[in-house]
């Protein structure tokens, strides 16, 4: 009797296990026969590391491309910058004379922001010496950085006629 008991114990629970794994693979399974449809988490992905290499381009972080040190500056006619929080200026920076900076691998434009911001400076990317902007990087006062990929347009797309940058709930503001 103990046997028989046992045994059906063990059926029990091998038919259990069964349905559970039938449940398991069918709530998995594709249910269109359409093979070109795509999960929206991969094209999130897929888009998400394209814009990850287009910044990383723009910031000059090439896998395989070797760089030199040598350091290049080009004169740019850039008065002040107000750097604005949720509209109230929160610094003012004297930028005459700061220059645009060729490191070979990367072309940036940087910003000494100052005490009392959140902020430590910023760091605009450009593509060329031209000033075409690409990309912004923020570098916190506890350190780290934060870059974000810019897509800006017409005029404002490049550093000598640039007005405005909106990035990270912060404005920079420029005067040439």
């Amino acid at each position: 009797m103990k046997v028989i008991k046992e045994f059906k114990n063990r059926v029990l629970s091998f038919f259990l296990n069964l349905i559970l794994i039938i449940c398991l693979v069918s709530s998995c399974k594709e249910e269109t026969n359409n093979s070109s449809v795509i999960p929206l988490s991969l094209i999130t992905i897929a888009k998400e590391a394209e814009e990850q290499n287009k910044l990383n381009q723009c910031m000059g972080r090439v896998p395989g491309q070797f760089c030199i040190t040598i350091v290049e500056h080009y004169p740019i006619h850039i008065r002040q910058i107000e750097l604005l929080q949720n509209g109230n200026q929160i610094a003012l920076v004297d930028a005459t004379g700061v220059p645009i900076t060729d490191a070979m691998c990367y072309v940036y434009y940087n910003i000494e922001l100052g005490n009392g911001t959140p902020y430590r400076n910023a760091k605009i990317y450009l593509k060329n010496t031209d000033g075409e902007i690409c990309g912004i990087g923020w570098e916190k006062n506890e350190g780290g950085t934060i870059d974000q990929l810019l897509n800006l347009i017409g005029e404002e797309k490049n550093l000598k006629t640039i007005t405005k940058i909106d990035s990270m709930g912060m404005t920079l503001k420029f005067t040439h």
